[in-house]
């Protein structure tokens, strides 16, 4: 017997029983790389989904997340590698365990089932702690699907070697066909971009509130009262709380409503001149929602990533 040969059957009869352990460096790896495709692919979905949708202000759509790639392969990277190793390595090994366990073998279904269920447990901390979050099943979705994709290819990874590259390409392909498809339901009319609905100094005089004990009224004659609105602009700068009687905004002034019919209708602004209040002054109120229920937005906090402030009537 050669010196060869020898080495290889002293392998094989050294080497553990079962199939390769999880935690390999090709596994970390190969899981980082699915959740750094997955997190690409889903904000590429959400650009898609958010065009269609009502919102105070247009959507990046599907070339935010092109955008954003760059950054994400700076930051991302390390989030991915850490996420593989806090996340989709412990759902393989958990998986394989109970797998192994309950049914006496090591079935790759197991991987799924546990994600749904961590998932599952996610969704219910997540409505309690912020009610206001986004639908249940839009969360469950997404915090299943992930980690159970990345686990899965970590899995085989860790069974049949190198995934890294196969899963970077076919990435890169699911990236394309997202686009293609996407702009394929738009063209076609399946799925309508949101536009704010066409308005008029007329259609806007009346009383809007914020739902919280503020009003404001706009007169026809152009004048405009507002009563106990709140100032979040002046409360986000002063990092303070926006409930308190100071940032109550009360007083008197005009209104006007300012549109040039040659440009979109996101272009729409009413313009706010109040005693004492400074509320919406520089880009003014946006107006938004839908021919049966218009709403006044006006953005406050960060201009790159705002939150607003609406009224109703």
């Amino acid at each position: 017997m050669s010196r060869n040969t020898a080495w290889r059957v002293r392998e094989r009869a050294e080497a553990p029983d079962g199939p390769p352990p999880v935690w390999s460096g090709r596994a970390i790896v190969a899981g980082a790389g699915a959740l750094f495709v997955g997190a690409v692919l889903a904000l590429e979905v959400y650009g898609l989904a958010d065009t269609a949708v009502e919102s105070p202000a247009p959507a990046d759509g599907p070339g935010g997340a092109v955008l954003v790639v760059p950054f994400m392969a700076c930051f991302g990277v390390p989030a991915a590698l850490w996420g593989s190793l806090a996340v989709v390595l412990p759902l393989v090994w958990a998986a394989r365990r109970l797998s192994v366990r309950v049914t006496g073998r090591d079935v790759w279904w197991w991987v799924p089932v546990l994600a749904a269920v961590a998932a599952l447990v996610v969704t219910a901390v997540v409505a309690i702690w912020r009610p206001g979050a986004g639908p249940p099943a839009v969360i469950w979705l997404t915090s299943a699907a992930l980690p159970a994709g990345a686990a899965l290819i970590a899995r085989d990874s860790a069974l049949h070697g190198r995934r890294l590259l196969r899963t970077l390409g076919y990435g890169a392909l699911a990236m394309v066909a997202v686009f293609v498809v996407g702009a394929g339901v738009f063209g076609a009319g399946l799925v309508t971009e949101y536009t704010p609905p066409k308005a008029d100094a007329a259609g806007l005089a009346g009383t809007w509130t914020d739902g919280h004990g503020g009003t404001l009224r706009l007169s026809p004659d152009g004048t405009a009262r507002a009563e106990n609105l709140k100032d979040h602009e002046a409360a986000y700068a002063d990092d303070a709380d926006v409930a308190l009687a100071k940032y109550r905004c009360t007083g008197t002034g005009t209104w006007s409503y300012e549109w040039d019919d040659s440009t979109s209708t996101w272009d729409q602004r009413v313009r706010l001149e109040l005693a004492d209040c400074a509320l919406g002054e520089l880009d003014g109120w946006r107006i938004g929602g839908t021919s049966g229920g218009l709403k006044l937005n006006v953005q406050y906090s960060d201009p790159d990533a705002p939150d607003w402030y609406t009224l109703t009537r």
